[in-house]
């Protein structure tokens, strides 16, 4: 690796992380001033509000915020190195497009591997960790509503589950039903005056159970006094809290998912939205950064400022897209539209940009020749 590809990669890293740092430190901030009245309600130890909840808020917004943060960077640092001169020089010695672009390409590219690891593994796990915290500390009135009434399931595409009352801390349900429905028609039908999960099985048990099952205009009821069974619902399931799948590791979300779409459930859209982002993400961070980048190296009249202001707007568009999407995803607008728009619309525009910049002469049209050729 020579002086020049150290000295870039230094730049992207250090002006990355001064960027991030500072839109870090503003949202804990707002975070602070928001919540200061819960924590002096609640006094929070304070162990676990640094490691717990802070530490773990820094990892989820740090990761959201990555793209971004390394888009103006990549233009901030980019800038004043043609500002400065100093790509002329490098450009005129010989050294190739392609080659001053590559230690841009190496470290975009361990970036993104790693943005896929912390999102799909290490960032889901911290994003528990923080939601438990606000569960116990600051969402008490939401953790004190620990029972329901009148739960109603699809755990299948014709079966359905029914809690008349369902107790989330002691697991346990009074007047279960589960209907199995073919053709608009009740096939057989299962009551249970209780029900709870056992952990040491992974099932849940019965009693006083009552099967009706119908054939025809013949009825066949069978009783027992317990039973033991199982269906695609856990306890976690049942009550669905906030940023569930952004909780749930790569490999959990993709089962759950399976789960979700054997039952036919109201909330794959939000599933499948937050299974695109694990892979739209961390190309963003790719894409963004050959963006940043061909949009800066060359020096210009406005100098570090345009630049900066047109990395800004871009970032706007960006989310706006992004988040845009996510808002009127359904039957005509598909999830994996609303997450991958952003690449699409910028993707093209980056490959356009640096190859115009290998190529200076690629979409340059010369007005004045092309005049006298048509005079």
């Amino acid at each position: 690796m020579k002086l020049v590809d150290r000295y870039i990669i230094r730049q992207y890293i250090t002006t990355f992380l001064f960027i991030l740092g500072a839109f870090l430190v503003i949202c804990i901030v707002v975070d602070v001033l928001e919540k200061i009245d819960v924590f002096l309600d609640e006094r929070p130890p304070m162990d676990e509000l640094i490691f717990d909840y802070y530490l773990n808020f820094i990892a989820y917004f740090g990761n959201l915020l990555a793209p971004i943060c390394i888009f103006l960077g990549v233009i901030f640092f980019t800038s004043r190195m043609a500002a400065r001169t100093e790509i002329v020089p490098v450009l005129s010695a010989g050294v190739r497009f392609r080659r001053l672009l590559q230690p841009y390409l190496i470290i975009s590219l361990l970036t993104m591997g790693a943005s896929f690891v912390l999102k799909s593994y290490i960032i889901p796990n911290s994003t528990e960790a923080r939601l438990a915290f606000e569960y116990t500390y600051m969402k008490k009135q939401k953790k004190r509503v620990v029972k329901l009434n009148d739960i109603h399931k699809k755990v299948a595409q014709d079966t359905y589950v029914y809690f008349h009352h369902y107790n989330e801390r002691s697991n346990i349900g009074t007047n279960f039903g589960m209907e199995k429905v073919v053709n608009g028609a009740i096939e057989s039908k299962l009551n249970a005056k209780s029900i709870r999960w056992v952990d040491s099985t992974d099932r849940w048990r019965l009693d006083r159970v009552e099967i009706r099952e119908f054939g025809g205009k013949q009825e066949t009821i069978r009783r027992y006094k317990t039973m033991d069974t199982t269906f695609l619902l856990t306890p976690e399931e049942i009550f669905i809290k906030e940023q569930f799948a952004e909780s749930m590791t790569l490999p959990k979300l993709l089962n759950f998912i399976e789960k979700e779409e054997l039952r036919g459930s109201d909330i794959l859209d939000s599933l499948y939205l937050e299974r695109h982002r694990r892979y739209s993400d961390p190309l963003a961070v790719l894409i963004l950064s050959m963006l940043g980048f061909a949009i800066s190296f060359e020096k210009s009249r406005g100098g570090i400022a345009v630049k900066i202001g047109i990395g800004i707007l871009l970032c706007f568009i960006y989310v706006a897209l992004l988040y845009g999407g996510a808002i009127i995803v359904g039957e005509e607008y598909p999830p994996w539209l609303a997450v991958w728009m952003p690449n699409f619309f910028f993707g093209p525009i980056t490959i356009l940009l640096l190859l115009q910049g290998s190529n200076p002469s690629l979409f340059h049209v010369d007005l004045k020749s092309w005049f006298k050729q048509k005079e």
